[in-house]
């Protein structure tokens, strides 16, 4: 499970601002090293999540943002292989209308993989997995109900 540090700056809305602690996450089996943006904050290290239950948070709150190895295996199913199969399948296309027109085939594959690459690109980007947020210093990785404090 991929965890990060982070402490509540403040609480707007629905919205916490989390000041991430340390200078990667722990227990990532990906091995980036810290190069990824899953707990990507402005220039500040500040990163903000939406939480229907944010204003049950304190700012000074220890908390851990994770996510689960499930999660950022469709989170790079949607990132690349999405990606992959719209252009494949976008050359595949345009392969198939260029060799139907009888002309301009590798024009019409060029224009085929471009649109299908963005395009799956596009819808891919749409749905990235959201941290779940726990105590610090819970010996097992359990949600955090918002009346817990560390």
């Amino acid at each position: 499970m991929a965890e990060r540090r982070a402490q509540v700056l403040s609480v707007a809305g629905d919205e916490l601002q989390l000041r991430l602690l340390g200078s990667a996450c722990e227990g990532c089996v990906g091995g980036c090293g810290g190069r990824c943006n899953l707990f990507a904050g402005d220039g500040d290290q500040v990163f903000r999540l939406v939480t229907p239950d944010a204003g049950d948070y304190a700012a000074g709150q220890q908390l851990r943002l994770q996510l689960d190895e499930a999660d950022l295996r469709r989170a790079a199913w949607r990132g690349y292989g999405v990606a992959w199969l719209g252009l494949v399948a976008g050359a595949g296309l345009g392969a198939a209308l260029g060799a139907a027109l009888g002309r301009h085939a590798d024009l019409s594959t060029l224009c085929g993989l471009l649109l299908g690459t963005f395009a799956a690109v596009r819808f891919s980007k749409r749905r990235l997995p959201e941290p779940r947020l726990a105590a610090e210093g819970a010996d097992t990785p359990s949600p955090l109900t918002p009346s817990e404090t560390p």
